[in-house]
């Protein structure tokens, strides 16, 4: 077996040379033309001098370049790093810096970072007869071969390492009804959730499509025309495609698995994916750090729709106190987890290592519990409870209780500082009517009572991730209209 996963795509593109890998609006590329396509960025790499185990920084969207890219860095030995184009060049370079890339690539010569080596694909030519590199260097399985950066809210980036074994490991975490004639559109790239499904795909010769680009609108297009099977969505990019769809009908007939995770999942949610999107909803729990921890399946949504899911077969999770005693079934706690398919640690940062990685235990700072049919259910953040008044309030139960409201299209709950001593609780709420903001008030004093938030703030937009993660230490600097 290939311990680089480059081998077991040239593997597939020796058994189906015309099989479908990668779909696009532009047309089909085979897994022959992607083994050539990989092969001769390979020999491109090498004559620029990118080495076994250097770490080169990939500058690139969503696009079968970057892919491409990818995967023939993974074939030379050298370490990938996602440096996302809509992410300030600053950070890019921050990111670069830590985690030790010394060059970048990209088809774009705007991507090039100050002070390092740009090496430009824009000039590399994959015609017929071009230059191929058919050696697939001879990784093991603690060759490193990604790090794959947190999507998460910090300013100061997270980096986890990714060895080939990892890697294949974690691409054993198959789709459910997953088969040769499956169709996967895969996220972003440049995070482990579009990461992961494309790996995973090509090394099954399963077919990708690639959508012109990750709006919801051309992903939903994607998913209609490509007859997609499989497709990993945030909850709120799986809101605003619901939202796209006018027909009672199911839009995605095609579709046999919906996976939304990376955030709290509504009722209401729920039941509009089902109906408009695919009966077959599937709700999962993982992080770049753990892979995959929970899945739920639609039977399960359907008894517990704000469920997780069971742990998988390669996890184990505990509840606990802030000593580390388990907490009985139904107390909510820290969740730590110990799975094969986690990393050992932050790249380059001993610091939060130790504030993360416990022994064996990975502590992600989730707050949750189990139910009695062992189901997991996610509580909020550690970090980002809200102390009012002395008591404990979890932000995402108020932002999913005031997004159920029909004139509310996304909330954000914060603490707004009233004087130096203490801060009151507070939102900001874009609203398809602001008109309305008095009975949302209303609303919300009723759903919620004393949880209710004590200051209103009307926004255009709130502060997200590439992924749809809130920024919610921003939200203080966010208002475009004085509290009411």
């Amino acid at each position: 077996m290939h311990a680089n996963i480059v081998g077991l795509i040239y593997e597939q593109a020796r058994l189906r040379p015309e099989a479908a890998a990668l779909i696009t609006d532009q047309g089909v590329i085979s897994y022959a033309e992607l083994k050539r396509y990989v092969s001769i960025l390979a020999r491109y790499l090498r004559d620029q001098g990118v080495k076994p185990g250097q770490v080169v920084g990939i500058a690139m969207l969503h696009t079968p370049l970057h892919l491409v890219t990818i995967l023939a860095l993974a074939q030379v030995g050298a370490v990938s790093l996602p440096l996302h184009p809509a992410v300030p060049a600053e950070r890019r370079l921050l990111a670069a810096r830590r985690f030790g890339a010394d060059c970048v690539v990209s088809g774009i010569k705007d991507f090039a970072l100050e002070a390092l080596n740009f090496i430009d694909l824009s000039k590399v030519s994959f015609e017929v007869g071009g230059s191929e590199d058919d050696f697939i260097y001879p990784a093991t399985s603690d060759t490193p071969m990604r790090v794959a950066i947190s999507s998460g809210t910090s300013g100061n980036p997270k980096g986890m390492l990714l060895t080939h074994g990892l890697v294949a490991l974690r691409n054993q975490t198959f789709e459910t009804d997953m088969t040769s004639l499956s169709r996967v559109l895969p996220v972003d790239l440049n995070f482990i959730v579009g990461f992961r499904p494309a790996m995973s795909a090509l090394a099954r010769g399963v077919s990708i499509v690639l959508p012109s680009s990750l709006a919801v609108g051309n992903m939903l297009d994607s998913m209609i025309r490509h007859r997609v099977t499989h497709v990993y969505l945030s909850p709120l990019q799986a809101r605003d495609m619901v939202g796209l769809v006018v027909a009672n009908n199911v839009a995605c007939p095609e579709l046999v698995c919906l996976r939304i995770g990376g955030g709290l999942i509504s009722a209401d949610l729920l039941r509009a994916a089902m109906t408009k999107l695919s009966p077959n909803v599937y709700a999962s729990y993982g992080s770049t750090e753990s892979g995959m921890v929970t899945y739920a399946t639609p039977e399960m949504l359907l008894r517990h729709p704000d469920a997780t899911g069971r742990v998988c077969e390669c996890a184990t999770v505990e509840i606990v106190d802030d000593d580390g005693n388990l907490l009985p079934v139904g107390t909510t706690g820290q969740m730590r987890i110990r799975s094969s398919h986690q990393v050992s640690g932050y790249y380059c940062d001993e610091a939060r290592t130790q504030q993360h990685f416990r022994g064996e235990w990975f502590y992600p700072g989730d707050l949750g519990h189990f139910d009695a049919e062992g189901l997991l259910y996610m509580d909020g953040r550690v970090d980002e409870q809200i102390n009012i008044g002395g008591v404990n309030i979890n932000p995402e139960d108020i932002e999913v209780t005031l997004a159920a409201h029909p004139a509310v299209i996304d909330a954000g709950v914060f603490v707004a500082q009233k004087n130096e001593d203490y801060g009151v609780s507070a939102v900001a709420l874009v609203l398809s009517e602001p008109s309305r903001l008095k009975e949302i008030q209303t609303y919300a004093s009723a759903k919620l009572g004393p949880l209710a938030p004590a200051l209103y703030f009307i926004a255009s937009s709130l502060p997200r991730t590439e992924t749809g993660k809130l920024k919610r230490g921003e939200l203080a600097d966010f208002y475009f209209s004085k509290p009411t």
